[in-house]
């Protein structure tokens, strides 16, 4: 980060107006909405905003990566002046996605160089992450799905969902997300009848359940959903869309993801391998 960028007058303005608007999921990953960033990152114009947006998804694409965990499309109703309302359309962005956004912003303004400093300090944050071995990362990845689980089962609950209709508001995660039910999953998938399809998912898979939970816990609270129907219905909504954005992408559907080890045996092996680390060298 230059010294001309840290002294900018803009800089520190920006970079307090990014984590004043900075959501945080239940297990502290951060996330940003669109239409909260839009103008911090000097672009009061929503359509030329979103044209950055699609510079960035085509960025993740063409280096291989899968944008449909780090973009993903959703609606809301929007006060249009005058008490009256609309539907439009916002995006959720991971910190990558930011990252991104950043990159293909404008390089002349100085919202954009603060914004590029800003998500490069989240990424590096990160790096301790990456550095974890494929099993350690499944056994985190399925930490966050419960996490999520218990999150959006609270807000389902808070919001009219008793706990005897849970599992109509769970299978509609399902239903949207994989296009069956829950049982069909397991069906499709060879598990049994009371087999978790998360302890046999592998990273892809619990990504998208633990994105879409977490989208769902904090969509039914801002938009202040209540009753059993109506929250049931708009979980399966923002299920639907994250599978529509996997679909554009051109990644793997949920249901035709392979059935990994069970992670009942993944754990064993990460204990071991952690006792036999620790153990004093001869």
């Amino acid at each position: 980060m230059s010294h001309e960028i840290e002294h900018h007058p803009n800089y520190l303005h920006t970079i307090e107006q990014l984590e004043a608007v900075k959501h945080q999921t239940a297990r502290g990953v951060s996330y940003w909405m669109a239409r909260e960033i839009n103008e911090i990152l000097g672009y009061p114009s929503w359509r030329e905003f979103e044209a950055v947006i699609e510079r960035a998804r085509d960025a993740m694409i063409g280096n291989g990566i899968d944008p449909s965990h780090q973009i993903v499309l959703t609606h809301k109703m929007m006060g249009v002046g005058g008490g009256a309302k609309r539907r439009g359309t916002d995006y959720f962005l991971s910190r990558g996605a930011c990252r991104l956004i950043a990159m293909n912003g404008d390089p002349h303004k100085p919202e954009i160089a603060a914004a590029q400093a800003y998500f490069l300090v989240q990424t590096h944050r990160m790096e301790e992450y990456d550095a974890l071995s494929a099993d350690e990362k499944r056994l985190h990845l399925r930490e966050k799905v419960s996490s999520a689980f218990k999150i959006v089962s609270g807000v389902a609950k808070e919001a009219g969902v008793p706990n005897n209709k849970q599992p109509l508001f769970h299978d509609a995660r399902y239903q949207g997300l994989y296009g069956m039910t829950g049982r069909d999953v397991k069906t499709k998938k060879g598990l049994k009848p009371d087999d978790n399809p998360f302890d046999f998912a592998g990273p892809l898979e619990l990504s998208a359940n633990e994105f879409q939970m977490n989208m769902a816990a904090d969509v039914i609270k801002k938009e202040d959903i209540r009753g059993e129907h109506n929250v049931i219905r708009r979980n399966r909504k923002i299920a639907q869309d994250v599978r529509e954005v996997m679909r554009q992408s051109g990644a793997t559907m949920p249901e035709d993801l392979p059935v990994e080890e069970p992670i009942k045996e993944v754990k064993k092996r990460v204990k071991l391998q952690k006792k036999l680390k620790s153990a004093p060298k001869i």
